[in-house]
């Protein structure tokens, strides 16, 4: 299912990223998330008008341990749209959020820093997800497909991903995956 809603991309339109979105990792209630590998320092943008929803920037662990799982070790910011679709974005950097709960927001307006090694993660990346929830008291939300308001190309698959990253426009973005993935 598709979301309703139309969204920009969460960072400054001339951003150097990658999206991707491997079903080995993002599935059930994630199948539809798009992580963007992107530097640190690039800041987050609200992909459209909304409310801020949830806000948690107070972790400073991460890494690929299974332990990074839980709910302690994630910064995120949850923004409520239109249409009754949420739209979060994970793996924020300690202390980036500039906002709180209840913020009325526009489009393009800076939610956050920046990004870093929090959480459950292997690069650094911004995770992005659209949802509805289908009941709250049991926190049973669906996933939706993102509509975004200009092409991307998202990719699902290891060696297309290698493939797009040996490119020379994304030594940066190759160099950063690799330091933090041997570690």
């Amino acid at each position: 299912m598709k979301s309703k809603n139309i969204y920009s991309l969460p960072f400054e339109k001339n951003t150097i990223f990658i999206a991707g979105s491997d079903p080995t990792v993002h599935y059930s209630h994630w199948k539809h998330a798009v992580d963007f590998l992107i530097d640190f320092n690039v800041p987050i943008v609200a992909p459209m008008d909304g409310v801020i929803w949830n806000v948690k920037d107070d972790s400073n662990e991460g890494g690929d341990d299974d332990k990074y799982i839980d709910w302690k070790y994630q910064n995120l910011i949850t923004i409520k749209h239109q249409n009754d679709e949420y739209s979060q974005y994970v793996h924020l950097a300690h202390k980036s959020s500039l906002v709180k709960i209840g913020d009325k927001i526009k489009r393009g307006d800076l939610i956050a820093k920046g990004i870093g090694m929090v959480g459950c993660t292997t690069a650094p990346h911004l995770h992005m997800m659209v949802f509805f929830v289908k009941d709250k008291v049991k926190d049973d939300y669906k996933s939706l497909e993102i509509k975004f308001d200009k092409k991307i190309k998202i990719i699902r698959k290891t060696d297309e991903y290698n493939k797009e990253l040996s490119k020379p426009k994304y030594k940066t973005l190759k160099e950063l995956g690799e330091k933090y993935h041997s570690e």
